[in-house]
């Protein structure tokens, strides 16, 4: 009775969502703000009973009700619970439950915080939110129903993949989807924009925190899914340029690239159709990203769900979505378009070099990831896109990026002269140079270029960043800082986080050492400074798997340093064998020790690993969080400091 109860919560749900679609629309045709007023309460109930209808998927698994199909193929009596709670958007049908979840969530959000704001607007906004709900929840009942039956009903599930059976999966795939979705609201707030009957530029204020708040939790949901992969996957790498790891980046990049447009378009009423597409893509990508993992089109390590027919049902709304965004931005958008000067030398150049360079970027991660597919469509055969073209493509693209994010930081608006930029950016980038050129030095005798100008490059992100706080703090000081500090540390805490990320790739991709080998008890292998000594194989019963784990002594010039335990084990129910790594961490690195296949009676071939400096990466990420969270409550009770005003078109002087 139960599944029934949240597949008919379901219904409810798409029924008001489709209502909240169109009784506005009526509203806002017949002037009748009546009606235009239920986009709100229609909004709060299609979010209500959506979350009737997870929560009772969530019951279902702790209640082990094997007679609803998604949960026989994803649980087991033996699951702990909070791997059970995991796996309600461990599968296809539950992730795509979570994923309607969250686009709710987004909407009733909005509705709830901007209550108070133009109420035509809002709406619009709203109507957006409720078609793309409807459109979702139909996908979900029609395609993908987590509460289909199954008879006979089996005495017993199928268990949870082994490898999603980490607390990673608690908070990735959440995280991930929430930025993904969060999006919506972007591309709603555009739409809005671009249906207003008169030019709307209060919508990149209204939009920024909406924005920022997505773009923190995929930031989140990427750096999870990277610390996820290292340490469950047991290979020791960061980040491998999967097509469903491209799939996060693409909308990660032009999110990024939204984020200081729409700050443009808001203090400087400048860049708004750059602003406009940029939520519309961004949007787009987010929907390409899901469509990579759940359609199996591109071979991927995470693309655990396959099914062509539900790919093509959600390539069909991608393309419905953009080519209805794209008819109305072709149509209206020459309303957002009154000339607006200024110089090459200014921080809206800069800007719009740097959202350029997010664009090309997210172009050479696209094609990357889809020629293969493109190149067997047309009969040329079978051929891999892999990591040696991103690099060479992608890292030389991102140092030019970072060197202009720099720039973008420290000049002033409008239209600066070469001696106000030397000035300002001779220490930084002096300071830059040595200090790069010298660390790079510490690391290796001679110079490695790709290290120097990472180090270089850090440097000169988190020196700009800082000396625009100072600046600005200083700037305010005589008039009063309200609240430029809370804004301005935002913004340096984000960039220096981007830094440490910067060097954390740089030093873990040159500098990582390893070595394999068969190791039995009283082995030993030497690693760098450390002596890895096989000590001896414990037994282990967990809750739904057997273990076999190495316990190895770690010593450096003679002393214990740390007892590591890689494990090796097997899950009976899916009969799989999965890796454990055991991993020692330090502030300058991770000894990683991955116990591979069972060679003989006592041996197993072992594979250790030094990873410099690789947690580095992830610091990085949590600061960028920090970064933009702080950025959220900064914005947080903002009102429109400026007068609506007819917005601008860009033209570049160059002067």
């Amino acid at each position: 009775m139960l599944p029934e109860v949240g597949h008919f919560a379901l219904i409810v749900g798409m029924v008001l969502a489709i209502l909240g679609s169109l009784v506005p629309v009526v509203g806002l045709v017949k002037k009748d703000s009546y009606l235009t007023r239920y986009a709100w309460p229609l909004s709060y109930g299609a979010f209500i009973f959506i979350a009737i209808s997870i929560f009772i998927l969530g019951a279902g698994f702790a209640l082990d009700d094997f007679s609803v199909a998604y949960i026989t193929h994803h649980s087991n009596t033996q699951l702990p619970v909070f791997f059970k709670l995991a796996a309600v958007w461990g599968g296809h049908e539950g992730s795509f439950l979570f994923w309607l979840f969250s686009l709710a969530f987004w909407a009733a959000a909005v509705a709830w915080v901007c209550r108070k704001r133009d109420e035509a607007f809002m709406a619009r906004v709203l109507i957006t939110l409720s078609v793309l709900v409807a459109l979702f929840s139909a996908f979900v009942l029609f395609s993908s129903n987590p509460f289909e039956r199954l008879f006979p009903v089996p005495m017993e599930g199928r268990d949870l993949n082994p490898m999603l059976q980490d607390v990673g999966l608690i908070f990735h795939p959440p995280m991930l989807y929430l930025g993904y979705v969060g999006f919506a609201v972007s591309f709603a707030f555009a739409v809005a924009a671009l249906t207003s009957k008169e030019a709307q530029t209060n919508w990149a204020k209204w939009s920024r925190p909406w924005t920022l708040a997505s773009w923190v939790f995929l930031t989140g949901g990427i750096a999870l899914g990277s610390w996820w992969a290292y340490y469950e996957l047991g290979w020791g790498g960061w980040w491998f340029w999967d097509p469903v790891e491209n799939a996060s980046l693409m909308p990660w990049l032009t999110g990024t690239a939204l984020l200081h447009s729409l700050m443009i378009t808001e203090q400087r009423r400048a860049l708004i159709g750059w602003s406009l597409l940029l939520a519309i893509f961004t949007f787009s990508l987010s929907l390409l990203g899901t469509f990579i993992v759940r359609s199996g089109v591109l071979t991927s390590v995470h693309a655990f769900a396959v099914d062509p027919t539900r790919g093509v049902i959600l390539l069909s709304i991608l393309a419905l979505i953009l080519v209805v965004a794209l008819s109305l931005f072709a149509i209206k958008s020459a309303q957002y378009f009154v000339p607006a000067k200024f110089g090459f030398l200014s921080k809206e150049a800069m800007f719009m070099i740097g959202n350029s360079l997010f664009a090309v970027a997210t172009i050479t991660v696209l094609l990357g990831t889809f020629y293969p597919l493109v190149f067997q469509a047309l009969g040329m055969g079978n051929i891999s896109v892999g990591a040696p073209y991103f690099n060479a493509m992608f890292v030389p693209m991102s140092f030019v990026l970072f060197f202009f994010m720099g720039f973008g930081v420290l000049i002033r608006w409008h239209r600066v002269t070469m001696d106000d930029l030397i000035t300002r950016t001779l220490a930084p980038m002096s300071v830059s140079i040595v200090l790069g050129v010298a660390l790079s030095v510490m690391f290796e005798r001679g110079v490695n270029i790709v290290v120097c100008f990472a180090f270089i490059t850090a440097i000169w992100v988190a020196f700009t960043a800082l000396q625009a706080f100072f600046l600005r703090v200083k700037k305010r000081r005589s008039k009063g800082l309200n609240g430029i500090v809370w804004k301005q540390a935002a913004m340096v805490i984000a960039h220096v986080g981007v830094a440490i990320s910067i060097i954390g790739a740089a030093l873990v991709s040159h500098y990582d050492i390893e070595t394999s080998d068969k190791m039995g008890p009283g082995d030993s292998v030497q690693l760098g400074e450390y002596t890895f000594t096989y000590n001896e194989t414990e037994l282990l019963i967990g809750p739904n798997y057997t273990a076999e784990q190495a316990n190895i002594l770690v010593t450096k010039d003679g002393k214990l340093e740390a007892v590591i335990k890689p494990q090796r084990r097997h899950y009976a129910v899916r009969t799989m064998n999965m890796s454990e790594p055991g991993i020692k961490w330090y502030w300058h690195g991770d000894l990683y020790i991955t116990m591979g296949e069972k060679l003989n009676r006592t041996d197993y071939a072992m594979r250790i690993q030094y990873k410099p400096f690789v947690r580095w990466l992830w610091l990085g990420g949590v600061l960028m969080m920090i970064g933009g969270a702080m950025a959220v409550w900064s914005l947080r009770k903002g009102k429109v400091s400026h007068k609506q005003m007819a917005p601008a078109k860009t033209i570049v002087v160059w002067k």
